[in-house]
C-alpha cells in the first residue's frame, strides 16, 4: 500500500528537501505540491490524502489556520523554521513537528510515528497481497514473509515454514503493497520483515532463520531509524 502525501509550503527549497526524503521511502508517494494554504484547501476538497507535510508560516492562510478548516481528518506533520510553535502545534493534534532544515534521520522518525498510528487503527497489520506464482494468482499473507530478494527479472519471497516462491512481478510492485511500518529495504536487492531481524551489525543483518544479508550503504540510515521503535 502506498500512502498519498502532499507538501504544503510557500518555499520551493522546502519542497525539494521533502521530495528527496520521500523518494527514499517505497510506500510514500507525492500527489500534490501546494504553495499556499488556500491552494491546499482547494486540493483537499477534491482529493483524499494520507499524510500532509505542512509549513506553519505562510501568507494569508497559515498552516495552523488551515488545520482549523480541514475537510476531513488526515495525518499532519508540521514543518517550520521556528521552534516557538511547538506547544500550539501539538494542541492541534498533529503527528509530529519538524524543524527546518529537516534531516533525513529526523524525517524517518516522523514517518515512523505516522505509520505506527496507521497500524494501531488497522486491525490487519499484515494485509494480503496478490502474487503471480506458476501462472496462477495467489493471495499471500505478508505476515509469513521473512524477506524478499530481487533476482534478475524475478523476485524471490522467503517464507516462514514454507519453501521460497519465485515470482515474475517486480520488486517495486511487491514493496508498494507491503506494510511500511513492518518492512524495510536494506539493500537494492533485499527487503526484510523487521520482526524477523535477530541482530544488526554495521554491514549485515542477521535473521531468525540464520540468514545473513548485506546492508547497502545508501540504505543503512533507513534501517537504523526505522527499526528502533520495534526492538
Amino acid at each position: 500500500m502506498k500512502y498519498k502525501c502532499i507538501i504544503v509550503d510557500d518555499e520551493p527549497q522546502a519542497h525539494k528537501v521533502l521530495e528527496s526524503h520521500i523518494s527514499k521511502i517505497d510506500n510514500l508517494t507525492i500527489i500534490g505540491n501546494l504553495y499556499s494554504g488556500k491552494e491546499a484547501l482547494d486540493f483537499l476538497n477534491k482529493n483524499k490524502i494520507d499524510i500532509m507535510f505542512l509549513d506553519i508560516e505562510m501568507p494569508k492562510l497559515t498552516g495552523l489556520e488551515l488545520l482549523e478548516c480541514l475537510p476531513y481528518q488526515t495525518s499532519v506533520i508540521l514543518t517550520t523554521a521556528y521552534s516557538s510553535f511547538g506547544f500550539e502545534a501539538y494542541q492541534k493534534d498533529v503527528v509530529d513537528y519538524l524543524l527546518k532544515p529537516v534531516s533525513l534521520p529526523r524525517f524517518l522518525k516522523s514517518i515512523n510515528k505516522v505509520t505506527n498510528s496507521f497500524n494501531k487503527n488497522n486491525k490487519n497489520a499484515y494485509p494480503e497481497i496478490e502474487i503471480k506464482y506458476e501462472g496462477v494468482i495467489k493471495k499471500l499473507n505478508t505476515e509469513s514473509i521473512i524477506y524478499i530478494e530481487s533476482v534478475g527479472n524475478y523476485v524471490k519471497i522467503y517464507l516462514l515454514n514454507e519453501k521460497p516462491l519465485l515470482i515474475t512481478q517486480t520488486t517495486k510492485y511487491i514493496s508498494s503493497n507491503l506494510p511500511i511500518q513492518l518492512f524495510t529495504r536494506i539493500h537494492k536487492s533485499y527487503i526484510v520483515n523487521r520482526l524477523f531481524i535477530s541482530e544488526i551489525s554495521k554491514n549485515e543483518v542477521s535473521l531468525i532463520n540464520n540468514t545473513i544479508l548485506p546492508i547497502g550503504r545508501r540504505y543503512s540510515v533507513l534501517l537504523e531509524y526505522t527499526t528502533e521503535d520495534f526492538n
